[in-house]
């Protein structure tokens, strides 16, 4: 049944107006961290995405089109058009549903990576219900664009675990688990300076009892400056 509906005639449709949608899906979610949507919504928003595909790639393509059939003109050439020329129609093609929603879906993903309030970008760079599947993924995926932070873990009991998370800390979570593991752990002295304990230490920590997260906003280098 699949080899019925997937022929040569209607691979070109299938190509422009499916794959071209879900290849931009794809290398977007290279830069955007967030739950998968529902196979029924991805199927339409990668619709949605190869119409807005199609229609940058008709005009990009029309403009190129009139741009050769002009510097033939002058030249004392005739630009037959792609139907003249299989093998360029053929790149074309290629580059219509591959290159192009590649490029498309890496500046939609960076776009939002990066904070860019493009609506249009910004909208079409994320997924049909939410960004992040909660806001623990969101507020930890945002020190891939503001950098590493300081940060106070409290927990239901009261505890409280200082530490740093940067380049080689990471925040994982699914709907039944999530972890966090901090590259550098902090003691507090009587004078609530951070200090360093001696030999250093990181930390793996079960999220289960957490209570809250702060994310302190760089002032020194060092905590133990003050």
């Amino acid at each position: 049944m699949f080899n019925q509906l997937l022929t040569a005639d209607t691979f070109e449709f299938f190509g422009r107006f499916v794959l071209a949608g879900f290849v931009i899906i794809f290398v977007r979610a290279r830069y955007v961290v967030g739950e998968r949507p529902k196979p029924t919504d991805q199927l339409i928003e990668a619709v949605v995405l190869s119409l807005i595909n199609q229609v940058v790639f008709v005009l990009l393509s029309s403009v190129l089109q009139v741009l050769i059939a002009t510097l033939g003109a002058v030249n004392g050439l005739r630009f037959e058009g792609l139907e003249a020329a299989p093998a360029l129609r053929r790149l074309f093609f290629f580059i219509e549903i591959l290159v192009q929603p590649a490029l498309l879906g890496a500046l939609f993903g960076y776009s939002v990576s990066q904070g860019w309030n493009l609506p249009i970008l910004r909208r079409a760079g994320m997924p049909i219900e939410r960004a992040t599947q909660r806001a623990y993924d969101h507020a930890f995926a945002r020190l891939n664009t503001v950098g590493p932070r300081l940060v106070i873990l409290t927990f239901e009991d009261g505890t409280q675990v200082r530490g740093y998370f940067g380049e080689e800390s990471v925040a994982a979570s699914d709907p039944t688990r999530s972890d966090l593991f901090l590259e550098r752990v902090y003691d507090v002295d009587d004078t609530n300076q951070w200090t360093e304990p001696v030999p250093g230490r990181s930390i793996l920590i079960s999220m289960e009892a957490l209570r809250s997260v702060e994310f302190l906003d760089p002032v020194n280098e060092d905590p133990e400056d003050g």
